[in-house]
């Protein structure tokens, strides 16, 4: 499977959204946005009516306690969804709504979530977003064990995409791609970088 690498993105401004989307411009193809409420996670991020430029597929990852309150009002640009398997609602049913809005889905699982929670879900989704860190922060620590989820993920489905999200650095990277991850979303390690453009490029090389 290809492999790609999505700077992920916590804004707390229109003025700082439009900055780093810019000096990540030509630099990746996905972005990940990462939209937090302040409940479901400690921390605020995009909880704003966000516009976004052409040249991006854009990922809402919504750690937020109610999805379906941001069905509505995603920006159109934003072709893909990662909900919550621990947001409030039935997850199937939001599924479906998110699906029908023409929205690709994933399930997102925290660091305590086991893999078998998720697994009837499967046939309904485009892929999964496992937590490799404890959600809300840049810089949270890598959890090595998380690992063990890509792997289990894999085994069940040789196909489906595996996002990882959270401390992926290139020694992560490597290891998260070699258990089976398709997707490498990278926060702090990109956009605190001076080079970013250099990070990206580490990460590829990393994966591939």
């Amino acid at each position: 499977m290809r492999i790609i690498i999505a700077p992920a993105i916590i804004a707390n401004s229109q003025q700082e959204l439009s900055k780093m989307l810019s000096s990540i411009k030509s630099h990746a193809s996905r972005v990940m946005l990462d939209i937090m409420d302040g409940i479901f996670v400690p921390t605020k991020s995009l909880d704003f009516p966000f516009m976004l430029p052409e040249g991006f597929e854009y990922e809402a990852h919504l750690m937020v306690q109610e999805p379906l309150n941001y069905l509505r009002n995603l920006n159109q640009k934003i072709s893909i969804v990662s909900l919550h398997y621990e947001s409030s609602g039935d997850l199937k049913s939001n599924i479906q709504k998110f699906t029908d809005a023409g929205f690709r889905v994933l399930i997102a699982i925290n660091p305590p979530t086991p893999v078998n929670s998720i697994l009837e879900y499967l046939d309904y989704i485009d892929g999964i977003t496992v937590m490799t860190v404890n959600p809300g922060y840049y810089g949270s620590p890598f959890l090595p064990e998380t690992l063990d989820k890509i792997r289990e993920i894999r085994k069940n489905n040789s196909k489906i995409e595996i996002e990882v999200d959270g401390g992926m650095n290139p020694i992560n990277a490597k290891a998260s791609k070699e258990a089976g991850a398709t997707i490498i979303a990278s926060g702090s390690y990109i956009m605190k970088s001076i080079d970013k453009k250099a990070s990206i490029n580490e990460l590829y090389k990393a994966v591939n």
